[in-house]
């Protein structure tokens, strides 16, 4: 203990074998070593360890000592009988709090949790509720607690517990699993509804696609023939312009000829006026450079005769420099011979001076001396054991006799005793190999088995997190999936747009060209849907179609059957609208600019023109105030929108606020409905993943439980096994140890008796005698050998010195030298070093000189430059009259071009008007024939490049009926919802995943419920047994306690065994029965003490504490408890705090705690038996 209570420094009690008592002065604090045992077994009340909170047991100071920050109390436990069930033979049990309320929990020295800490004494005997532990306080309890609290006595010796705790997680899973189950009954319920109107959905859609289908097919074949008809003319028009253009591209061919000669004669003629210049200076250039070769040649004369005297100086530098490295080299050579030759010197001397040594170490004089000495003691000390033999050789001599005649009965019957030892100690050895085997697949089988319920634990974690998380799952799956069907039916439906709007989109299959509302082509991030709905208002809702002709049907079709108005978009005929580049500068320049919001938004590229045409001239800014800045940089020109819907419009007002409940537009609700339907799938794949993981993981728990179930069998029938040898070893143990006891009281008496016989032979003393003499002669030649060997080591001692005097002069000597030497070799080495750089440096300068004079030498070239000089400035004076003559020609050719060239521009002119007017036509067939080629694409993705020829014989107006037809079908069939098809689909397919796992529910649920049925029969079992061993044990023990009487134990509700409480009916001696609550004080005390020698009877403890508990009896029964728990301390260790003389006088070992130190506890001990021992 450290810091527990009153114990502020660290104290060990150690608890032997027996009966241990703990007295001392009230106050003191022996309490407080109860309490420490209890606290570290896991006791979680502070008002049973006497506080109000838990900090409270740390040593809170005294007047001398400051309060500690931490208490700790380690538990050390005997576990070689394996009664608790861990394979270690010792158990540390540790606990440390801290005064901040941080704790935690060790188990060999490993921590762990509170939890690890019951479970390792649940249905121990010791654990918390247990009578291990029991203080007056406890014993009052027991007569004063209602029936139906007593049970947990019996419960506790039963060993019910851990089946209660069991119970209790099998109730909360089935509490867990009836939520799931009302979840998926809710869930299962409302796909059951959804059900029937998506079938109904599903079918009337499947009807609609089908009549749709034949429609598209009569429709695109319609619009294929008129397509391929307007094809075939504008094909004929292509042929028409490409002859056009032919003729086009011919006068441009002649005209751009002309004008490449006229560019050619152009550029011959600055080449030459260029050539003129550079010929020019060239022959410049020439000239200077004639005269200044002549002043050179002058110069090179007078240096060459210079270079030549110093490079006959270098040579003769060069000549000495290499004799006195030479010289240098040669001494060198002869300094390091010597050097060697002394180095062998060297080493023979110094080997000869450590032989002179070692044969000195060998021959130490001091060493015999100290030999001498040690053989003189021993001739002393020969001489006195001589002087002890012959005395008792006198002594003894008739006391042999008389011991050899009382030892001779005796030894008989050691013999008998020793062969019947022998015998049963076989036995042990034959019962202990048969329980280490046992104890060892015991062990070994308990370590898997602990293994697996590990796994299976962590895959029950596993499964129910699994199940837990798919619920969670699908639950916010089925509401995303609900909010986007609703979001989808509005929008199939057309119900967010206005009347006219909706109305066309509806009808939109019985006309041709309408693309579908500005919002089913808006792609617009999440951070700009607010600006771009509010800046296109009620655009949004504008409708998209191909052409002016599509536009004119569409709203004749309206007006006709007054379903509205509606606004159109053409894609043909739209221009795009943009801002002036200065205004998009000026604007950009203003914090807060986010951008035009025509560049915010995608559109498909051939909608390019409606997206400008709609967002092209708006600015998005991110704030009010940024907008109002920018709209007055701009001179409000333009509108701006700030990322939260408010307006500065162009003119300086503004438009904005916010109502309570904002009706989201039609944009709104798309970009909801894309996020949401993005969500969608991936929740499906995340659902079906769980859905995977979960029915994965009940099949491995599955496999799990059943190898779990098969080892705790195997694990009972071992433990039965170990059980029943370990019982028969106690016994063998029992007898071996009796019978060792009678033979050493045997042979104690021989040996009393022979009054050491064999030590006090005469023969062996006559021997030791004539040993002693004879070693007493043999020392006493070693002396004179020895004394002889010191006076000849002596003299050998000063030779040697004299030699290894003589050998360490002459290493001394040639050590020297060879130091000499060296430095002789290194000054050589220095000089030749130096002498290496000198001539190296000369050679550079030799090199130098060298490279100089070639350079000279090479100006005598001098004069063939000249000569080539002079007649390369002939040849350019030649060169340049040519050019001359040629720039003449190129100018004449230059004038006759350029009038070509004027003729042949004015015929492309004409050529190229008429090409025009020809092009101009076949723009316009080429546009109504785009115009069909989208309508192919968007409608029916039909690529240009996939039209055959059409075949003559097909009836026209045969399919202009029969597309009448289906469109009259079509509209009486009414709006419908394609997606209930799909949806129908994955609404079934989670139905019947759902009806499966409410059926997987329902049988965890009966399982959970059949195991807790089985549990409660246990424990029904388990406490009726364990009821009555101890009421038959109880009605023992009471006559025994209380000298006569009767007293038993009553169920008071026997038929509900989980339930009942008990009653304790006692009948003192010349009494009638009556209840505990009318005894006497004494009377109560020693009947609850009863009670629990009655429980130790039937389920013996390793340790039981015992605090004061007989502090009620009077002396006799003071006594006679005291008597009654040492028949039980071969089974139990007891520790017992008293105050009492009757209890104390029986204890093996006592602990005094005294408080020297005001407010700190100390421990003493007093051995009982060895204070005994020691006053006899």
């Amino acid at each position: 203990m450290i810091g527990f209570k009153s114990f502020a420094d660290k104290t060990r009690i150690d608890f032997p074998g027996g009966m241990t008592g703990i007295v001392g002065p009230n106050g003191s604090g022996k309490s407080n070593i109860a309490e420490a045992i209890r606290w570290v077994m896991g006791e979680q009340s502070a008002k049973n360890l006497r506080g109000s909170r838990m900090p409270d047991v740390i040593f809170s100071g005294s007047a001398d000592r400051r309060s500690l920050s931490m208490a700790s109390v380690t538990l050390t436990l005997d576990n070689t009988d394996h009664y608790i069930d861990t394979p270690a033979d010792e158990l540390l049990i540790s606990r440390k709090l801290f005064r901040n309320g941080d704790s935690s929990y060790f188990i060999n020295n490993k921590q762990c949790r509170l939890r690890d800490v019951t479970d390792l004494f649940m249905d121990s005997g010791i654990g918390q509720g247990s009578l291990s532990i029991i203080s007056q306080g406890n014993v009052e309890e027991i007569f004063n607690s209602k029936p139906i609290e007593r049970r947990s006595i019996i419960e506790n010796v039963a060993g019910v517990y851990k089946y209660k705790q069991h119970k209790l997680t099998a109730q909360r899973e089935i509490d867990e699993t009836a939520d799931n189950l009302s979840r998926v009954e809710d869930i299962v319920h409302e796909l059951k509804v959804r059900l029937q109107p998506l079938e109904e959905q599903s079918s009337l859609a499947t009807d609609y696609l089908d009549q749709k289908k034949r429609l598209d097919g009569l429709v695109k074949q319609q619009l294929i023939i008129s397509t391929a008809n307007l094809a075939q003319r504008v094909a004929h028009s292509k042929a028409l312009v490409a002859e056009k253009q032919a003729i086009v591209t011919k006068l441009s061919g002649q005209v751009s000829a002309g004008e490449q000669q006229r560019a050619v004669l152009k550029k011959q003629l600055a080449n030459g006026r260029e050539q003129i210049d550079d010929l020019n200076s060239q022959l410049l250039t020439v000239s200077n450079k004639i005269q200044s070769l002549n002043s050179q040649h002058q110069l090179t004369a007078q240096e060459k005769s210079f270079k030549n005297a110093d490079l006959n100086r270098l040579n003769e530098q060069i000549k000495l420099t290499q004799s006195q490295i030479d010289d240098y080299k040669v001494k060198s050579e002869q300094a390091n011979a010597e050097q060697k030759q002394l180095a062998g010197q060297l080493d023979e001397a110094t080997a000869e001076l450590e032989k002179v040594t070692a044969k000195e170490k060998q021959n130490s004089v001091s060493a015999i001396e100290q030999r001498i000495d040690d053989l003189r003691n021993h001739y002393v000390d020969l001489l006195q054991a001589q002087t002890d033999v012959k005395n008792q050789i006198t002594e003894r001599a008739h006391d042999n006799q008389r011991s050899q005649e009382r030892s001779a009965a005796q030894q008989a019957r050691v013999n008998k005793a020793s062969r019947e030892l022998t015998q049963l100690t076989a036995q042990a050895q034959d019962l202990d190999e048969q329980l280490q085997k046992s104890e060892h697949q015991f062990s070994e089988t308990q370590v898997k088995l602990s293994n697996l319920e590990g796994v299976l634990n962590h895959n029950k974690q596993v499964v129910d997190r699994n199940q837990a998380n798919w619920l969670a799952a699908l639950k916010v799956a089925e509401q995303a999936k609900a909010k986007a069907d609703s979001l989808k039916q509005l929008h199939d439906s057309y119900r967010g747009f206005y009347r006219g709007v909706s109305n066309l989109l509806r009808h939109k299959e019985q006309l041709t060209g309408i693309l579908g509302p500005v919002s089913d082509y808006l792609d617009v991030a999440n951070q700009y849907v607010k600006a771009v709905n509010t800046a296109l208002g009620g655009q949004v809702q504008h409708v998209v179609v191909t052409n002016n002709a599509s536009a004119s049907a569409a709203i004749q079709y309206l007006t006709e059957n007054r379903l509205g108005r509606v606004t159109l978009l053409p894609i043909s005929t739209i221009s795009g609208r943009h801002l002036n580049s200065d205004v998009i500068r000026s604007a950009s320049t203003v914090p807060g600019y986010v951008g035009i919001a025509s560049d915010l938004v995608s559109m498909p590229t051939k909608l390019t023109k409606i997206k400008e045409f709609l967002l092209g001239t708006t600015i998005i800014a991110k704030r009010l105030d940024n907008a109002i800045a920018i709209s007055k940089a701009i001179h409000h020109r333009t509108r701006i929108v700030t990322l939260d819907g408010q307006v500065v419009n162009a003119g300086g007002s503004l438009t904005g606020g916010a109502n309570r409940s904002e009706n989201q537009g039609v944009l709104i609700q798309k970009t909801e409905l894309e996020s949401l339907t993005k969500s969608t799938q991936e929740m499906d794949r995340q659902l079906s993943e769980k859905e995977k993981a979960l029915a994965s993981a009940k099949s491995e728990l599955a496999k799990i439980e059943d190898s779990y179930n098969r080892g705790r069998q195997q694990v009972f029938e071992l433990k039965q096994q170990y059980e029943s040898k370990r019982v028969q070893r106690q016994d063998m143990t029992k007898q071996v140890s009796q019978k060792q006891r009678e033979l050493q009281t045997l042979k104690l008496a021989i040996n009393n008796s022979t009054n050491n016989l064999e030590s006090a032979d005469q023969g062996d003393l006559n021997a030791k005698n004539q040993s002693l003499q004879i070693e007493l002669d043999r020392t006493n030649g070693q002396l004179s050998e020895q004394k002889a060997q010191l006076t000849n080591v002596k003299k050998l001692t000063e030779q040697l010195s004299l030699s290894r005097q003589r050998y360490h002069d002459k290493v001394v000597v040639t050590k020297q030298k060879l130091a000499q030497i060296g430095r002789r070799q290194t000054e050589f080495d220095d000089q030749i070093k130096s002498h290496q750089l000198s001539l190296a440096d000369l050679h550079k300068q030799w090199t130098a000189q060298t490279d100089a004079l070639n350079e000279i030498m090479a100006a005598g070239e001098l004069n063939a430059q000249i000569n080539q000089q002079t007649s390369r400035q002939d040849h350019l004076k030649a060169e340049l009259e040519k050019v001359k003559q040629q720039i003449n020609n190129d100018d004449e050719k230059l004038e006759s071009v350029s009038q070509a060239v004027q003729t042949n521009q004015l015929n492309l002119n004409n050529a190229t008007h008429e090409h025009q007017e020809t092009l101009a036509q076949l723009k316009q067939d080429q546009q109504k024939l785009q115009a069909d080629f989208d309508q192919l694409q968007a409608n029916y993705h039909i690529a240009p490049g996939a039209l055959k020829a059409v075949e003559s014989d097909i009836d026209v107006d045969h399919v202009n009926r029969q597309i009448k037809m289906l469109r009259k079908g079509i509209d009486e069939i009414g709006p419908v919802n394609i997606s209930a098809i799909q949806e129908f689909k994955d609404v079934s397919k989670r139905y019947d995943f759902l009806i499966k796992q409410r059926q997987d529910l329902v049988d965890a649920k009966d399982h959970l419920t059949a195991t807790m049925a089985d549990m409660d029969s246990t424990i029904s079992v388990k406490f009726n047994s364990a009821f009555r061993a101890v009421a038959e044990a109880f009605s023992k023990v009471f006559v025994e306690m209380f000298g006569g009487g009767e007293a038993k134990l009553v169920l008071t509700d026997p038929d509900n065994l989980l339930t009942t409480g008990i009653e304790i009916m006692v009948k003192p001696p010349g009494k009638n029965y009556r209840n505990l609550s009318l005894l006497s004080g004494g009377e109560k005390a020693l009947t609850a003490i009863t009670l629990l020698f009655a429980i130790i009877k039937v389920r013996p403890v390793p340790f039981c504490i015992l605090d004061e508990a007989e502090a009620a009896l009077d002396p006799f029964n003071a006594d006679r408890f005291a008597k009654y728990l040492k028949r039980f301390e071969d089974e139990t260790q007891f520790v017992v705090i008293t105050h009492r003389k009757e209890t104390m006088i029986y204890a093996d070992q006592l602990y005094g705690v005294t408080m020297q130190e005001s407010g700190v506890s100390k421990v003493v001990t007093v051995n009982l038996d060895n204070l005994q021992t020691e006053v006899s």
